[in-house]
């Protein structure tokens, strides 16, 4: 039996604008047709190309300095977007959409490509709890990191980028949480999605084909290009160099990559900047400084990197769910953050995740009739998901990113006993949602769970109670990467300062999801600009006394 076929035909089809950009002479090198080493010289040089890359690259390139960014993934835009996995998972995710965990415990959903995470995430946007911020202030001495003083970056980058609570149709697969909650009295809320003219198509996370979503690839990067900012893709960031102290970095040496975008082809182009700034996020971010020997007084580079350890449940239903379709989060519950202590064992935000058909085919160990009768009922399942907020409690320290053999990043990611509890207290919550929604059978995600599901919740509380939480039992994946080059005004406890900049080194910034002391709770991607556009500002003006650093003004 063929797989479903679920892809819908967008009904318009947008302007590309690196189609017309081009056109007009945007300077978008792709590394994997250089036939010679080169060097060149800008004022700034940004190392990756999403969240925090693409706003720091359109605020310093419309202050009017002389930037350059430097991407691994390739070039995709909405003329590529025609929603098959097939081709997406592998040009756009890191190592083809199968990044673990060393021991395999976590999958990990990261983006490879220009935009980054935000071309291919699903849009979820929300502020940093304010209870989040005040640890930050009270443990890492972030004491600027208040509400009050959040809120208008915050502010700035929900105008900038489209994000609002969602109006639009809440389609089944999230109706299952608010039904569900309702039903047990628990409470819910509405998401607020980064988009303008959202169609609803519910392929988020394989590129925007209509640029709705309001991520760096249509928006500040666009910006930045026009403004006569360079880009090279397929170009992937070794090493620094420094000066003797290793106080201040001369230059970063870049491998080309071939077509295929995987394998250095041989040529390297070296870039000299007055200041660098890495936005890489976790994982790639510390893995780029321990290559290149970046000093670490403190021992705190690439430790406490957090994931959001997520567990999904199933639930099969009468009627067709078609999870694949509409916008894929638009309802979310912070019953189980809100009503524990930060600091107690760890709370869980539940969500649910978009279905499609190569992302369930490979979930479940079914084989044969079974695995047939899953793709075949494909459109009457529905999941949710929770996450759990890590890095709160002493023996929830989250992973450390090691080096393999190759110089090629790993994470070393052990689960704490109060992270696999809560996990476990998680999949027993999503269960008694499920039921409550009405599901016939719902499934657990867990290698040691009845394949055929449970048909009532008081059996599925009792096999969740006795199930081993352990690592490669209980399935977990992540597409929330954060730490490693922690924030804190004690050099002890964190890679940077206050506003981003490296403790030791003079001339280097992190403006990515690294930069975060703790987890969030949350889906980060908002959190990553409001950060980045206020350390951009103090950017620009400490170092080259610009105080004309803004985002554009959208159209609406």
């Amino acid at each position: 039996m063929p797989i479903p076929q679920v892809i819908p035909i967008p009904t318009k089809k947008p302007t590309d604008p690196w189609v017309v950009g081009k056109r007009a002479g945007w300077k978008v090198i792709d590394a994997s047709t250089l036939t010679a080493d080169r060097t060149v010289t800008f004022d700034v040089a940004i190392i990756g190309t999403g969240a925090g890359g693409g706003l720091t690259a359109e605020m310093l390139a419309a202050s009017g300095l002389k930037v350059v960014l430097i991407e691994e993934g390739p070039l995709k835009s909405s003329s590529d977007f025609n929603m098959k996995e097939s081709e997406a998972y592998p040009a756009m995710y890191q190592e083809n959409l199968a990044r673990r965990t060393i021991d395999g415990g976590v999958g990990i959903l990261q983006g490879r490509t220009v935009g980054g995470g935000t071309t291919v995430n699903w849009a979820t946007s929300f502020r940093t709890a304010p209870q989040v911020l005040e640890h930050w202030q009270r443990v890492y001495g972030l004491t600027d990191y208040t509400k009050a003083k959040m809120d208008p970056w915050f502010a700035a980058v929900e105008k900038r980028l489209g994000i609002k609570p969602w109006t639009g149709q809440i389609n089944a697969n999230n109706s299952i949480l608010s039904t569900g909650l309702s039903r047990l009295g628990l409470s819910w809320g509405i998401i607020s999605p980064n988009v303008r003219g959202c169609a609803a198509l519910g392929y988020c996370g394989l590129g925007c084909p209509i640029n709705a979503k309001q991520s760096m690839l249509v928006t500040s990067l666009p910006v930045a290009m026009a403004l006569g900012a360079t880009m090279y893709t397929r170009l992937r960031a070794q090493n620094y160099t420094f000066n003797t102290a290793k106080t201040a970095i001369t230059g970063i040496v870049c491998d080309a990559l071939d077509p295929s975008g995987l394998k250095p082809s041989g040529r390297k182009v070296t870039i000299k900047a007055r200041h660098y700034v890495q936005a890489t996020s976790a994982i790639n971010g510390p893995a780029l400084l321990m290559r290149s020997g970046a000093p670490d007084p403190h021992g705190t580079l690439g430790k406490r990197t957090f994931l959001h350890p997520s567990a999904s449940v199933g639930g099969f239903y009468n009627n067709d769910i078609a999870a694949h379709s509409g916008l894929p989060q638009s309802i979310y519950s912070d019953h189980y953050l809100d009503n524990v202590p930060l600091t107690g064992t760890p709370g869980y935000k539940l969500e649910v995740a978009p279905l499609h058909p190569v992302l369930v085919a490979g979930g479940p160990t079914y084989f044969g009739e079974q695995h047939a009768s899953l793709m075949k009922n494909f459109n009457k399942y529905g999941v949710t998901i929770s996450f759990v907020r890590d890095g709160f409690m002493s023996d929830s320290v989250g992973g450390t990113v090691v080096l393999r053999a190759d110089g090629s990043p790993g994470l070393d990611y052990p689960l704490s006993t109060s992270v696999l509890e809560s996990i476990r207290q998680s999949i027993k919550s999503q269960g008694a949602v499920h039921f409550a929604a009405g599901a016939q059978r719902v499934f657990i995600g867990h290698i040691d769970a009845a394949t055929a599901g449970y048909t009532d919740n008081a059996s599925f509380q009792a096999a969740a109670d006795a199930l081993p939480m352990v690592s490669g039992r209980v399935r977990l994946n992540s597409a929330h990467q954060m730490g490693g080059c922690g924030m804190s005004a004690d050099p002890t406890k964190g890679v940077v300062n206050p506003n981003g900049r490296h403790h030791q080194i003079t001339n280097l910034s992190v403006h990515d999801a690294s930069v975060f002391p703790t987890s969030l709770g949350l889906n980060p991607q908002e959190t990553i600009w409001g950060i980045t556009a206020r350390n951009t500002a103090k950017l620009a003006l400490d170092i080259y006394g610009i105080r004309n650093c803004a985002m554009t003004s959208p159209a609406d």
